[in-house]
Formats: structure tokens, sequence, C-alpha cells
């Protein structure tokens, strides 16, 4: 039996400079953080500890959500909110690998105004490739970061085409490559194959018999996400699910939630465990799935009253009928209601 893959993950100093792009573009890190369902300390642990793959694109999300740039600020171009939604839509006409190459590569240099995307055939094999010469990076173009988010997009290529393959099943990748250096590349391991450092570009290698492969856009979970960073973070769990026996229940769940998983049976069968296991492992940690829900939806409500949200859009925005009906769980939460509470941040 082969040994299974590599955990999909990152170290949190790998990802550091997200703090200083998050504070460039005037996003507190806490609220991005707690948007994503991670620890608000996140970067306060030590810097060699592992970030999951998945919660990289969730923080990528929220970012492009609350910043309203979906280049998260590496580009000095932004991409405006709604990008993903042209994307997918464009997608969601594919009927072949090959299209879905084409259409992606197409929809993103018609964005960016320029052919940093080609799709190339070389014998055997075809390929996604990114080539950013000349890109107008925020930052250094050979920079550490710049180089994990290239690859990261890489990532976020193969990961779309496996949402779309037919029965989820695998798609026959034969190397990757990268401009970055041989070392420090672990986070492309779980992809099971050769990765080619020092390239040039970047690009995913495939058998050539993928271009005549079909696709089921309606049953992509990443063509249905709110966004794609989203639906990439899903498909990245199911490459590399939490144990079932992780003894942090309550910080599994908040990341649920985060999800916008906000039903227990949903919740649970996201955990892969049946709702009566859930309530006996939430009940022996000493709450239940309906103060965590609070808990959650609170967090949110509080830092959006913060950063001035109106209490209408709050309101829709956690799922509440009306304004009122927040407002009555708001003051139940907190002992104040939600205009008294704004005030007092001021």
């Amino acid at each position: 039996m082969s040994p299974p893959a590599p955990f999909p993950s990152l170290t949190v100093d790998a990802v550091r400079p997200l703090l200083g792009v998050m504070e460039a573009a005037g996003l507190a890190p806490a609220h991005v953080l707690r948007r994503a369902g991670l620890p608000t300390d996140l970067f306060a642990g030590p810097g060699n500890g592992a970030l999951r793959l998945s919660d990289y694109f969730r923080i990528c999300e929220q970012m492009a959500l609350l910043g309203g740039d979906e280049s998260c600020h590496v580009s000095l171009r932004p991409l405006m909110v709604g990008t993903s939604e042209l994307v997918q839509a464009r997608l969601r006409g594919c009927t072949t690998m090959a299209e879905v190459m084409e259409v992606l590569a197409n929809s993103y240099n018609i964005i960016h105004g320029h052919r940093y995307n080609q799709v190339q055939r070389r014998g055997p094999l075809i390929s996604y490739a990114i080539d950013d010469a000349d890109f107008p990076y925020a930052f250094d173009p050979d920079d550490a970061f710049v180089i994990l988010s290239l690859e990261c997009l890489l990532v976020y290529v193969h990961v779309l085409l496996l949402s779309l393959a037919p029965g989820a099943g695998p798609i026959p990748l034969r190397s990757v490559r990268t401009r970055g250096p041989a070392a420090g590349r672990s986070h492309l391991a779980f992809l099971g194959v050769p990765v080619k450092a020092s390239a040039g570009l970047f690009g995913l290698d495939y058998d050539a018999a993928l271009e005549g492969v079909g696709v089921a856009p309606a049953q992509s979970p990443v063509l249905s996400a709110r966004t794609i960073y989203g639906g990439v973070a899903d498909m990245l769990d199911r490459i590399g699910p939490i144990a079932a026996d992780a003894p942090d229940v309550i910080g599994r769940v908040e990341r649920e939630l985060a999800r916008g998983r906000l039903d227990q049976a949903e919740v649970a069968s996201a955990l892969g465990m049946s709702v009566a296991s859930l309530r006996r492992r939430l009940a022996e940690a000493g709450l239940a799935f309906r103060d965590l829900r609070a808990r959650y939806l609170n967090s949110i409500a509080r830092a959006a009253l913060e950063d001035g949200g109106s209490i209408a859009d709050i309101a829709e925005t956690l799922g509440f009928s009306d304004g009122r009906s927040f407002a009555r769980a708001f003051r139940q939460w907190n002992g104040v209601a939600p205009g008294d509470y704004r005030r007092s941040t001021d």
C-alpha cells in the first residue's frame, strides 16, 4: 500500500507577508482571520507552525471580499470583486478538460490585459503555464511570497480541474514547474509529482490524454462556491481532511461555521460524524452547537458594527429575517442594542 499523500500545508512564516498586505489595504488582520474561521492570534504563534493550504485560500477569500480586490493586493492592478463569478460562469459551459484550460487561460488574460496564461501542447503533454514576466506585481517578482502566491495559483488550477473530473477521480498530472528554488516547496508535495524548480515560469504538465476528458461543471463545488478561493479551499479539505478523532472539536465546528454551514446536520456531515456524535463531543467539551453558532455570529456582528456596517446589511449577511430580529439577538448576546454597541466603539 502506498503511503498517504502529505498533508497540504504551509508554514505560518511563509504567509506572514499577508499581514503587511492586509494592513496596507486598510484591513484589520483579526477581522480577516475571524471571518476565515481562524484564530485571531494565528500570526503570533511559532513561525514554523503549520497552516492548512485550504486556510490560506480562506484568508485570500476574505481579503478579496473585505478589500474589494480579488488579486488580494498582490497586483498593482486590482481585480474587482465579481471576477470569480465571471470566470465561473464561463467555465460552466465547458465540455472537455482542454476547453476548461483554454477558457480559464483566456478569461484571466482578458481580465489582466495580457497573455500571461497559456495552454501548451508539447508531444505527450498538455500544460497550463503561467509566464509572469512583466506582470505588475506590488512586490519584487522574485520575492518568496510572490513565488508562493503563484505556486498556490497552480494549486488552484489543479484543484479546479479535479473538481470537474467525472466522479472526482484522479487526473494525470506528471510534473509541476516553478520559478522558485528547489528548497522550500513542501506545500506542493501533496500533488505527488516531481517539482521542476527554477523553470523560468509556472506550469502544470498533464498527459495529453487529459485533453479529451469530459467534465461535469454542474457537479463542481468550486464552480458553485461563493468565490473560487472558497471552492478550492473546500476541495483541498476533501484531499487532506481533518482527522475524525482530532481533539479540538470546537475549533473544527467554528471552521465549518465560517464556511457558511450554520445547520448542525450540515456541520456534522462535513466533519464525518452523526448529529448525535457531534452533540456528544461538544457536550464533552462543555458547549452546545447553538452556543457555538451564537458565539460565531456574534463575533461577526461585532466586527461588522465596529467597521461601520449597517444593521440591515449585517442582519442579511448573518441570515436574520430582518433588522429587528438581529437587534433582538444581539441584545441577548451582549446586553446592549447594536446601535449602542457601535457608538461605544467609536
